[in-house]
């Protein structure tokens, strides 16, 4: 008998387990994987943020970048960042977070997958290494989450597919490039997210023909002949969810899509979701109101005052720039370098987009 059960060992399960824990609760933490972090299913670039919300280490990181560079075809716009963004090793990230849970208090058993679960007085959670029962049971097992479908929480219909890749040529390690234009990708971007000199992750997202999208891209973007490796795949789903919690249930992270749709990042939204997730949690357990009302009262519309504006504007700005033309994205661009607009546009908080 667990006080909550939460599956999905990654990042923000396991910030949410790690919480939880901290104040006394019994919680385990279910993972359909061998290994923690593996397969890899993210870009790693994050802001600074990502420290004081975690409090990984530094250890984490694998290059610092300080200028993106947002290209269509032959016109690009080139952004100084005032603070330094990083490129980490998601393994070593997510890894580092699950030792802090377990460290806390919070069980971690791998290999265990999901199926579903039957309520009585407490909900009974069947998995493929036996059933364990407990009072919450919280998805945080990623953008098709199977805890919500068995939930019946309707999830946005937003879906994009990542593929990325590692390659090696030769890159500006300060510089971060995103290209856009329906030549590369008509719903997103392609991007080239520098390791170091020799080294950078290529990676494109897309609702359709995603493989093939990224192929024209690494063609077009390196003129030499390249062999990618270390190919991950990922999902991401987007869109302001109507309702994040049921009867002794809640979705945290990509699960309930706290995603910034512009960019497709998820680890800030998410780790802010943990937070509020374990304190709604805590409450829950407390109070011993496990209903949809008290849940949703207490962690739903609690995460919404904080991201559900950042998420609205986020998927404006993605509908309006993939709206346009080439033509007038280029248009676009060149305006964008003028000198006030572009240190309007360098004192954004892509955090909040």
């Amino acid at each position: 008998m667990y006080d909550v059960v939460i599956v999905g060992a990654g990042p923000v399960g396991c910030k949410t387990a790690e919480l939880i824990a901290k104040r006394g609760f019994d919680v385990l933490v279910l993972e359909e994987h061998s290994e923690i972090g593996l397969p890899i299913k993210c870009s790693g670039l994050v802001s600074r943020r990502i420290f004081k919300l975690s409090r990984v280490s530094s250890d984490i990181i694998v290059n610092r970048v300080r200028k993106a560079r947002f290209h269509i075809k032959e016109n690009y716009i080139e952004l100084k960042s005032k603070k330094t963004v990083y490129v980490i090793d998601r393994q070593k990230f997510d890894k580092e977070i699950a030792e802090k849970a377990e460290y806390t208090g919070a069980e971690i058993k791998d290999s265990t997958k999901f199926g579903n679960y039957k309520k009585d007085k407490v909900l009974e959670v069947k998995t493929t290494k036996g059933s364990f029962k407990t009072k919450i049971l919280i998805g945080a097992d990623g953008a098709n989450s199977t805890v919500a479908r068995v939930a019946d929480i309707k999830l946005p219909d937003n879906l994009l597919t990542g593929i990325q890749f590692t390659v090696e040529s030769h890159f500006d390690p300060e510089t971060v490039e995103l290209w856009f234009g329906s030549s590369i990708c008509p719903d997103f971007f392609g991007w080239v997210i520098p390791e170091n000199e020799n080294s950078a992750r290529v990676g494109l997202a897309s609702s359709e023909k995603v493989g093939e999208h990224l192929d024209n891209f690494i063609k077009m973007r390196f003129k030499h002949e390249i062999k990618p490796k270390n190919k991950i795949v990922g999902l991401i789903r987007y869109g302001l969810i109507e309702t994040s919690a049921s009867d002794n249930v809640m979705l945290v992270g990509d699960a309930a899509s706290q995603i910034k749709p512009f960019s497709g990042g998820g680890l800030i939204y998410g780790m802010i979701g943990a937070k509020i997730a374990a304190d709604a949690c805590i409450k829950t357990l407390k109070e011993r109101r496990y209903d949809s009302q008290f849940l949703k009262k207490n962690y739903d519309d609690v995460w919404k005052k904080k991201l559900a504006w950042p998420i609205r504007k986020g998927l404006f700005l993605k509908n309006l720039i993939h709206s346009f033309s080439d033509r007038q994205l280029s248009f676009l661009f060149s305006a964008a370098n003028i000198t006030k607009i572009r240190r309007l546009l360098e004192f954004t908080d892509m955090d909040l987009l």
